[in-house]
């Protein structure tokens, strides 16, 4: 069986979210986000962890924190980082979707209608992915 095969054939596992609010699985999953992007930036920049430090103006330790998610930033923490690391913070909050509905409308030109006045009029087609 290839590796594909097994991908598709995986059942779901919930055993590492067991017990978990749904707050607390997003506050892990953000903050992982949030360390590898700090990681990622330091790896790219050539740094060590102390040379990084220093760079940033904290100590080893604190980098350490920040890239084995075991710091809890505040908004005025992570704005000075993306500053010093030329990123951009973007917090995006909305309402939640009403339906788990996450299929692409494809515009096909080829199928439009005529608009009165002889202009294309784009007709939307639901493709399945």
């Amino acid at each position: 069986m290839s590796l594909s095969d097994k991908i598709k054939n995986a059942k779901e596992a919930t055993w590492l979210t067991d017990g978990l609010s749904e707050s607390e699985v997003k506050t892990t999953v953000e903050l992982a986000k949030i360390s590898a992007m700090i990681e990622r930036r330091r790896i790219d920049m050539g740094l060590t962890q102390q040379e990084f430090a220093k760079y940033m103006g904290v100590t080893q330790g604190m980098v350490s924190k920040w890239e084995s998610r075991e710091y809890n930033f505040t908004i005025r923490s992570l704005n000075e980082i993306c500053e010093k690391l030329g990123l951009e913070l973007c917090i995006d909050m909305r309402k939640p979707t009403d339906s788990d509905d996450h299929r692409i409308i494809q515009w096909d030109e080829i199928n439009s209608k005529k608009r009165n006045n002889g202009e294309a009029e784009p007709a939307g087609e639901l493709i399945e992915l």
